[in-house]
């Protein structure tokens, strides 16, 4: 490796043949317009001042291909500051062709092979995606450039601001030679002796930085001898699929989310990429292998982000289309693995849409009432893996879905009806439109075919943001702020900015209008006036309806289990030693616990609830059966606070009113604690069993 400080243009782009070629593991050309402008603003500076200026750092590796006639130089790092010189003099050229044709044609030797073939005619080869619209812009094919990228709109900034200079009194060739005075480090790489990958990686230069899809396409890419056949089949179509209006942000996001998937953990974004490396040496995977697994995945999450694009079926459009607009994508990594099943007919379309609906409604019934989503990230990473842990889980895959959502008591819990309908009711939903549209389109459409959309519609208060005098005659500013952004005053329409603050009678003329809203309108539009009554009412309303909706079943089987489990018995008290409990069953119905302690207490809270007026007579109750040396002043199960040992008051733990229970001691003592109130409780001891993880 060689490095040498140089002017860039001089001798990258001097009067030699050769061609500078960008591999196609490189980024696309990603300079913004800011970035040109700071380029330009240095060069207004060498040319008020004479002095060089330094722009960063170039890596080039000489090419082994022949086949040319002529040098082919690899960029390895700087082609955003290459292509984006070579676009300011394209752009000096065009301005100088009239005016001062004779630097035009100087200029344009820097930029061409002029007695080249029309293949090599261009020094500069950028990426295929790019070079099209490069090869467009300097043979003035205007008809062929697409006038959003990067390319087009940079040559137009330089165009417009050495337009400017010019007419100012500044010649083109003074600002050719200052062009010239752009000063590089160069690092010239020898091919067999320096790893231009690891060079790559770790060089900092003053260009855009690499994202994490810029370095997994370096990493798959630029050591492969077929890396030209690689791009086209492969990174190409998953470039494709995802870039939008010249934004990588998606592709990158992709990354994330698919590290995260194969991984079955949380990945913050700076170790996506050395996550991914590491996904790839795990499982042996070739530069191809790893492309192909990623344009699958591509395929599926590119549904998520235009469902309207893909080739679903409706309903799974439909399902999409709300956890966008919900900008719920927590749970894609988890749906990356249901929709690769569905591909591989692991699962049918109706499996697929039951997953859709319980994923969709539990996020929804979260984000109406409020609940922070910072833990469905871990949630959603592992559910995968946790639920399909047992591999038999697959062939009643909804249910166990089902089951493993609705058994989380932490901050994962599935919000009950109850707080469903208090949210619903009282909760300020203006400060989430995209959950209001969608909450009340979802009213508004029910189960009907026809669905509106909500492109040209807007939130709009019934009861208005600002009280005018004929409000204010029977609204107080009190019972305003209460419930003006409550779901009971909020309607969708077309004509929000027509509405504004105008009396109800205004606005109800213009809401029958709006015909299509029928459902949401149907209580507003017979009204004299609209009083907070008639909001409370309507929020009633539209709770039912949305309670209905947004309702699953959930699954109780207690045969789905979630990992592998050994079932332990009263009987044998012993077996308990050295296990750690998931669950227990009681009469056919489970319950999931953390310790033997905890089955202690949730068990006595069940039984209380079936039986209140028992615990208070069970009061004093003592060992039975055969408990191997019992402390006398630990025999009490179930007592008052004062009959407990002060020394061992750690034992016990309060139920209700004073009530105590034993709880403490080793996994066999509290076996023989359950065994006595089982008995107690007159239940049959083959219809409790505890449920404890499998010996390895």
């Amino acid at each position: 490796m060689k490095a040498d400080t140089f002017n860039a243009i001089d001798r990258l782009f001097g009067s030699m043949q050769m061609i500078l070629k960008i591999p196609v593991y490189q980024r696309n050309y990603d300079w913004t317009e800011t970035n040109v402008r700071r380029l330009l603003e240095d060069i207004k500076t060498i040319v008020e001042d004479g002095n060089p200026h330094f722009i960063g750092a170039i890596v080039y590796m000489e090419s082994q291909n022949s086949d040319i006639g002529m040098p082919e130089y690899l960029i390895i790092d700087g082609q955003q500051r290459l292509t984006s010189i070579t676009l300011l003099l394209q752009a000096l050229i065009d301005l100088s062709l009239d005016s001062d044709p004779q630097t035009a044609k100087m200029i344009e030797s820097f930029l061409t092979n002029q007695y080249s073939p029309e293949e090599y005619k261009i020094k500069l080869k950028p990426i295929k995606s790019d070079n099209i619209q490069y090869q467009a812009l300097l043979n003035h094919h205007l008809d062929k450039i697409d006038k959003n990228g990067h390319i087009y709109k940079n040559y137009e900034v330089a165009k417009k601001i050495f337009s400017s200079w010019i007419n100012s009194g500044i010649k083109p060739r003074e600002i050719f030679t200052a062009l010239r005075n752009l000063q590089v480090v160069g690092i010239s790489l020898k091919k067999g002796e320096d790893d231009p990958q690891i060079i790559f990686e770790s060089i900092n230069s003053t260009g855009v930085a690499l994202t994490n899809s810029d370095l997994i396409r370096n990493f798959l890419l630029m050591s492969d001898h077929d890396q030209d056949r690689l791009f086209d089949e492969y990174w190409l179509p998953i470039e494709n699929a995802l870039r939008r209006n010249n934004d990588n942000s998606q592709l990158d996001l992709f990354f994330r989310q698919y590290v995260i998937m194969k991984s079955h953990s949380t990945v913050v974004e700076r170790k996506v990429y050395s996550t991914f490396v590491k996904i790839f040496k795990e499982n042996n995977l070739t530069h191809e292998s790893a492309l192909q697994e990623l344009r699958k995945y591509v395929e599926i999450y590119s549904a998520f982000l235009y469902p309207e694009e893909s080739s679903y079926s409706d309903s799974v459009k439909a399902y999409l289309s709300d956890l966008n607009q919900l900008n719920q994508t927590t749970c894609y990594p988890f749906l990356m693995h249901v929709f690769a099943d569905f591909k591989n007919n692991v699962i049918n379309d109706l499996t697929l849409n039951n997953v859709l609906k319980l994923v969709t409604v539990y996020l929804i019934r979260r984000a109406i009432c409020n609940i922070p989503s910072n833990s469905l990230n871990g949630l959603f990473a592992y559910l995968y893996s946790r639920v399909f842990r047992i591999s038999t889980n697959k062939n009643q895959y909804y249910q166990a879905l089902n089951k493993y959502i609705f058994s989380q008591n932490n901050k994962n819990f599935v919000p009950d009806d109850n707080e469903l309908r208090f949210s619903l009711e009282h909760d300020n939903y203006y400060q989430n439109l995209p959950l209001s549209r969608l909450l009340m389109l979802d009213i508004e459409n029910g189960n009907t075919k026809e669905k509106l959309s909500t492109s040209n519609l807007t939130v709009e208060h019934i009861m208005p943001q600002t009280l005018s005098k004929s409000w204010r005659q029977y609204i107080s500013d009190d019972e305003h702020d209460r419930y003006v952004h409550t779901l009971g005053n909020l309607s969708i329409t077309g004509y929000n900015s027509e509405m504004s603050n105008k009396s109800f009678e205004e606005k109800k003329k213009i809401l029958k209008q709006n015909s299509r809203i029928q459902v949401l309108n149907e209580d507003v539009i017979d009204k004299g006036k609209w009083t907070i009554q008639d909001i409370i009412n309507r929020s009633k309303r539209l709770a039912d309806i949305l309670i209905k909706k947004y309702y699953i079943e959930p699954v109780v089987d207690p045969k789905i289990e979630f990992e592998n489990l050994d079932k332990i018995y009263l009987s044998d008290p012993n077996s308990a030693t050295n296990r750690k409990p998931v669950s227990f069953t009681l009469e056919g119905s489970s319950y999931y616990v953390k310790t033997f302690k905890d089955i202690t207490i949730k068990l006595i809270n069940i039984l209380d609830q079936d039986s209140p007026e028992r615990l208070t007579k069970l009061v004093g109750l003592n060992w039975k059966g055969t408990y191997e040396k019992p402390n006398p002043n630990n025999s009490l199960v179930i007592c008052d606070k004062q009959d407990i040992d002060e020394k061992i008051k750690w034992h016990y733990a309060e139920v209700r009113d004073g009530i105590y229970v034993m709880v403490g001691g080793s996994a066999t003592t509290i076996m023989h604690v359950l065994k006595v109130l089982i008995d107690a409780y007159n239940i049959n001891q083959d219809d409790f069993c505890i449920s404890v993880r499998a010996k390895k």
